[in-house]
């Protein structure tokens, strides 16, 4: 299984303190099936030199993880490292925002704003897409609240939704997911996770649910969605898939 979103890097943002913690959690999130792993720190840019310092935090820990996976012979999953990228401004401006992508593909993840959105935040996200970048919506889920007229407009855009694997079994979002499946408005899912206390590897439960919910081809579609994102190729949008919640005895 892939998993497309999750903050296990050390000393970067709020995700992990420690390599220790890091370790947990890539060990965790690998013994609930998890082989590829998206790393996105979280990235707010407001000028073009806050991508280059973010960049050079964010490599560095990746190194100093990786000779520390050497030195306990701890064996790391499949890593790209990508960010989550905040739109704190019309970032499309940044000439380093090409560096943001997730590695070797042309796909970004993005970061809505949870204040009130307006048409500069959907336009900067179609700047995005003329630009040649494919945008990913992270964790769709929590931009319910904002008016529906600028959802709408998002997904009119040439943009992938990912949701976070917490909002398949929180009972509150269950209508929101049976929609958004049934109108083939997810095609990514990730852990999210940031620690191993309140936000901890969470994709194992979710296959679970989704499994049950939505069937087997469903957790399969979405995993084959994020190998594609994976190897940098085209997600079809006529191959969008719909899955209606089952009935009665797994009709």
């Amino acid at each position: 299984m892939y998993d497309m979103h999750s903050h296990f890097l050390p000393g970067v943002d709020d995700g992990a303190k420690t390599s220790d913690i890091s370790f947990k959690m890539l060990e965790a999130d690998m013994q609930a099936g998890v082989t590829h792993i998206l790393s996105t720190s979280h990235c707010y840019p407001y000028k073009n030199s806050d991508i280059e310092s973010f960049l050079s935090d964010r490599n560095a820990a990746y190194k100093k993880l990786k000779e520390k996976a050497s030195e306990r012979n701890f064996i790391l999953p499949d890593i790209k490292l990508a960010s989550e990228v905040h739109i704190t401004c019309d970032i499309s401006k940044f000439s380093s925002l090409d560096k943001l992508r997730i590695q070797d593909t042309r796909y970004i993840l993005i970061e809505m704003p949870s204040s009130p959105w307006s048409e500069k935040v959907i336009d900067t996200v179609y700047k995005l897409t003329v630009m040649g970048f494919k945008p990913i919506i992270a964790h769709m889920e929590r931009n319910q609240h904002q008016k529906r007229d600028f959802i709408n407009s998002l997904y009119d855009l040439d943009v992938l939704i990912q949701i976070n694997a917490e909002a398949f079994y929180i009972a509150q979002l269950k209508k929101t997911i049976d929609e958004m499946m049934k109108n083939k408005l997810i095609h990514l899912i990730g852990s999210d996770m940031h620690n191993m206390e309140n936000r901890k590897p969470n994709i194992d439960r979710a296959a679970k649910m989704i499994k049950k919910r939505y069937g087997n081809e469903c957790l399969a579609y979405l995993n084959s969605n994020a190998c594609a994102v994976w190897n940098d190729e085209e997600i079809r949008y006529s191959s969008m898939r719909s899955f209606k919640k089952k009935g009665l005895f797994g009709l």
